[in-house]
């Protein structure tokens, strides 16, 4: 809401913040809102929930919000059900992701869709970021729309693509968290197939995480090293986007995947997995290619496709870069989500 009527405020939970607190915090205070950190917050269910709900309800009788919006589960769930009994006029809350994926068993499954269902009685609007999630939703009819995600693509440099149309020297690159989601294990199970074939092309990991050492260990024992590298967690990510040819995320559950916005930016065709939000963002046989989760054999042969043909490479990084430019910009959401804040 630049330059609008409303004071603004965000409230981050002081046990979760990572290191690069004072970032984020200068990120927001540059747009004149009030940061808070609360103690009380915290990620894992348990007890301390219910004074983390009655320090939101306090804060938002103090001051007297017209509007609450909400994000992530746990925050979301507490969030809207304090507001509302504090007689918030507006609760929106916005579904990045569900904590009840495909690869959740009996009986957190049917807790974790019965805690969001019940607190989804506690807001006016739920925005999601897919279209995929509505089949969970629709009983709460016109109170759910959808709003993709978007990104501010004037923040990147012009920058010339290199493109190799050759098969030697291909770059393969994933970006993301080290950790079960994004499934980095079977990238590398993935990328021993591809090795074989193509003895030259280099897999680049960027990112740190709970399955660092892990993944580690596995292209040390495999003899892998010489073919991937494992960089960790880097400031500067476009200069990889801009140096390498494929980009591969074989996530086990996506809700959209902002990640696949700057890939696509960068002319990088996707490999990906069939799951939740990315087929709404990565457009199977157009901008890349899709398989099944867990497909480690379809995985790897979608990539040998992509480096044994150059020309269907270079038109599906042309068609990502058209794609993400045309439907995911930044400002389409805000304005959406503008839009919502008005109804007030």
């Amino acid at each position: 809401l630049p330059n609008s009527k409303y004071k603004k405020y965000i409230l981050f939970s002081d046990t979760e913040t990572s290191g690069d607190r004072q970032v984020v915090t200068d990120s927001f205070v540059s747009t004149r809102a009030t940061v808070i950190f609360s103690k009380k917050l915290k990620r894992n269910i348990g007890i301390h929930d219910i004074p983390a709900a009655i320090e939101i309800y306090k804060l938002c009788k103090k001051e007297k919000f017209d509007i609450v919006h909400t994000h992530s589960t746990k925050p979301g769930i507490i969030g809207r059900i304090a507001a509302t009994f504090a007689g918030v006029p507006l609760v929106i809350h916005t579904v990045h992701g569900l904590a009840f994926h495909n690869f959740i068993k009996f009986p957190k499954w049917q807790f974790y869709w019965l805690c969001e269902m019940f607190a989804s009685l506690f807001c006016n609007k739920i925005v999601l970021v897919n279209k995929y999630y509505k089949r969970y939703f629709n009983w709460l009819g016109n109170k759910v729309t959808t709003i993709y995600n978007g990104i501010d693509f004037s923040e990147f440099k012009s920058f010339t693509k290199e493109i190799n149309s050759t098969t030697e020297g291909i770059k393969v690159l994933f970006v993301g968290r080290l950790d079960t989601p994004k499934n980095p294990m079977m990238l590398l199970k993935a990328a021993e197939i591809v090795i074989k074939q193509y003895p030259n092309v280099v897999f680049t990991i960027v990112g740190d995480g709970d399955l660092y050492n892990d993944c580690k260990t596995y292209i040390k024992n495999n003899g892998l090293g010489n073919n991937v590298k494992l960089l960790g967690w880097q400031n500067n990510v476009s200069k990889f986007y801009k140096s390498h040819d494929i980009f591969a995320l074989p996530s086990i559950y996506e809700s959209f995947g902002l990640i696949f916005l700057e890939a696509g930016y960068h002319y990088l065709p996707s490999v990906a997995t069939n799951v939740e939000g990315i087929p709404e963002v990565v457009k199977d046989n157009y901008s890349g290619l899709l398989s099944n989760p867990n497909d480690i054999e379809a995985f790897a042969n979608h990539i040998i496709q992509l480096i044994k043909n150059p020309q269907l490479r270079h038109q599906m990084g042309i068609n990502a870069h058209n794609r993400v430019t045309e439907l995911f910009d930044i400002q389409e959401m805000a304005d959406a989500y503008y839009n919502i804040y008005q109804e007030k």
